[in-house]
């Protein structure tokens, strides 16, 4: 951990605004009319046209609960659907830091970009291990990685698929880097149980309501219909978003697909109306379906049922990853303040020292309290995040995490266990022995 200064720690937290804003940038017209140059500048990129967002109202939580403890922070809203433009544009506002992108995809797109710009970004749901070959790539040359996720990695949810998915798998998989690298690694799960790998059909990616989806489904499932012993298939493994659900209804159409085939769906597809996206008309077309999600601590601390109850959840229904994104903002925060900069490029260095392998805090008052108390020694931090121990490693991944298993029954509706990552040890709270 960073010492500070002396001068630093004679200031008092009431002054921590101060600390926190040195300015966002060269002094453009642009950045003094939103306020970077006299705040600590976080732009989110995620897409606009998700909205209302439960990321970033939880972004916003975050963001008033550092300045109610003296920060100064404000949010500048980039757009998902274009990353690496958006990213560009939010960089000239004067951010110094950006929270997303939401997707793998996005990820990958702007990581370049933060390397040559120093910006650090931290993504509270992009998993794909891409980020970490390309990370661990930085590090052999001696360069500093700038891209960070406070959710567990497709490693992760490879291993736990691999785990659930019995007797002979076909993998089916948008062809793209998170489909990808994900069968990849599903396989080389497979291969560790000394097991056969999963047969693999890939689809062109498209959006659920492209006017050619129903064209591209149709595609994708005669792919499948052709794979050699089809009928010998006891698992079907679907790593895709919501433009997965036709194909899906494609499988369970079909003559040659096995029927008794049993159905697991990646987190890209795990969503609680997912009987909709297949047959909006039967909820009992994904009954004995299983999902998996990265999620957070089973046993959450009492701070993470108030941090839900401040949502509208008839406008906010679904809280996925919101509490990854609270903590993606608060390890920002409490790095700069650490830092004492809101240079990335200095704060880089302490968003892993403040999650690990210090004095346990909990929430951004009480680690900005220790961070700049002069009379202790609790300047070393550990920030215990709403999602989980977080502890980043030198990759800029958790190092370890919990993921859900759903099973869908004749309502559509979802029962849960929750298992521990890498031990794969069900860990849900009152489950029966």
């Amino acid at each position: 951990m960073k010492i500070l200064t002396a001068v630093f720690l004679t200031i008092s937290l009431a002054l921590t605004a101060l600390l926190l804003s040195p300015g966002c940038g060269g002094g453009n017209d642009e950045q003094a009319d939103i306020g970077c140059e006299d705040a600590f500048c976080i732009g989110t990129l995620f897409r606009t046209s998700d909205s209302p967002s439960p990321l970033i109202k939880a972004a916003e939580f975050a963001r008033d609960d550092i300045n109610k403890a003296g920060g100064n922070v404000k949010l500048i809203a980039g757009d998902g659907a274009t990353p690496l433009a958006s990213a560009m544009e939010l960089l000239e506002m004067g951010v110094k830091a950006i929270i997303g992108p939401g997707t793998s995809a996005g990820s990958v797109e702007i990581f370049d970009f933060l390397v040559e710009n120093s910006l650090v970004a931290v993504s509270p749901s992009a998993t794909s291990v891409t980020l970490t070959e390309d990370n661990q790539e930085l590090i052999r040359a001696g360069k500093t990685p700038f891209f960070f996720r406070t959710t567990a990695t497709d490693n992760f949810q490879a291993k736990i698929l691999a785990h659930q998915a019995q007797g002979e798998v076909l993998i089916v998989h948008r062809d793209d880097n998170y489909g990808e690298k994900l069968t990849e690694l599903i396989n080389e799960n497979l291969r560790s149980q000394n097991r056969t790998e999963a047969e693999v059909v890939k689809y062109e990616p498209y959006n659920y309501d492209d006017t050619d989806a129903d064209e591209k489904a149709l595609s994708a499932i005669a792919d499948v219909e052709a794979v050699s012993g089809i009928g010998n298939v006891d698992s079907i493994v679907v790593i895709a978003f919501r433009e997965g659900g036709r194909i899906i209804k494609g499988m369970l159409d079909s003559q040659v697909v096995p029927s008794e085939a049993q159905y697991y769906v990646s987190d890209g597809l795990a969503i609680a109306n997912l009987y909709e996206y297949v047959d909006e008309t039967d909820p009992g077309v994904v009954a004995g379906f299983k999902a998996v999600s990265p999620t957070g601590l089973p046993n959450p601390p009492e701070r993470k049922p108030e941090f839900e109850a401040r949502f509208d959840r008839n406008e906010f229904p679904s809280l996925r990853f919101a509490t990854h994104m609270y903590d993606a903002v608060v390890v920002v925060a409490l790095a700069s303040l650490s830092a004492g900069s809101t240079d990335p490029s200095e704060y880089v260095s302490e968003i892993a020292n403040v999650t690990r392998k210090g004095n346990q805090c909990i929430s951004y008052a009480e680690c900005a309290a220790a961070l700049t108390d002069e009379t202790s020694a609790n300047d070393d931090i550990d920030y215990e995040g709403l999602s989980g121990p977080i502890k980043f490693d030198e990759n800029g991944d958790i190092e370890e995490g919990f993921y859900l298993v759903y099973t869908y029954d004749l309502e559509g509706k979802r029962d849960k266990r929750i298992f521990s990552i890498p031990e794969l040890e069900d860990v849900t709270p009152g489950r029966m022995p």
